[in-house]
């Protein structure tokens, strides 16, 4: 049987050999690539969705103060001689309550009622007492809150007209401790007569 000379068969293995295609390595990703199945080490993942207002709620609310008390963006509102808050009132509470989550280092709030008329000073104590316990309901801890009515001894307007009258009835929130502190060295209650325990 014919044998291939021996430099036939080693010509023939060179060109297997260059025939032959050596596998390649996949290329690197560049430096500011990270590939699509893993995260760079230094990435902290998406950030947790904000969370979301209240239906109808502001998605930003500003808190602002005149001295320690807090200024509403409406009133409270009464119905006649009742005590507890009527329709329409929603807001100012609101901000109210808002406020109070908020800021946890306000540890009491003084919830004044001011009545002007008839049985002013057992009104607003009633009313103040109505308010903190509505604070409760929506959250507020009750040892937050002190209601305080002061009847008719700090008008803002002239009580001899309607109008004034009007004005002289409200409901104000005033810092009354920070961290556990009263304000100024003044008494918590601000001078006026202690409503009740919003606790009870």
């Amino acid at each position: 049987m014919p044998t291939k000379p021996l430099s036939a068969w080693l010509v023939s293995v060179a060109l297997l050999g260059a025939c032959r295609r050596e596998p390649t390595a996949a290329p690197e990703p560049a430096a500011s690539e990270a590939p699509a199945s893993e995260a760079p080490a230094s990435d902290p993942g998406p950030e947790p969705a904000a969370a979301e207002a209240a239906p109808g709620a502001p998605s930003h609310v500003v808190y602002e103060l005149e001295g320690n008390r807090l200024k509403l963006p409406d009133i409270v509102r009464f119905a006649g001689t009742l005590d507890g808050p009527g329709r329409g009132s929603e807001v100012a509470l609101e901000h109210i309550r808002g406020y109070l989550a908020a800021k946890d280092y306000v540890t009491l709030m003084r919830i004044e009622a001011h009545v002007s008329g008839p049985d002013a000073q057992a009104l607003s104590e009633r009313r103040a007492l109505s308010v903190a316990r509505w604070l409760v309901k929506k959250g507020i801890d009750c040892k937050r809150l002190l209601p305080v009515g002061f009847g008719d001894t700090k008008p803002i307007a002239d009580g001899s007209t309607p109008e004034g009258r009007q004005q002289n009835t409200r409901i104000e929130a005033h810092n009354a401790e920070l961290r556990g502190r009263a304000i100024g060295g003044m008494p918590v209650d601000g001078g006026g007569t202690l409503a009740g325990d919003p606790c009870r």
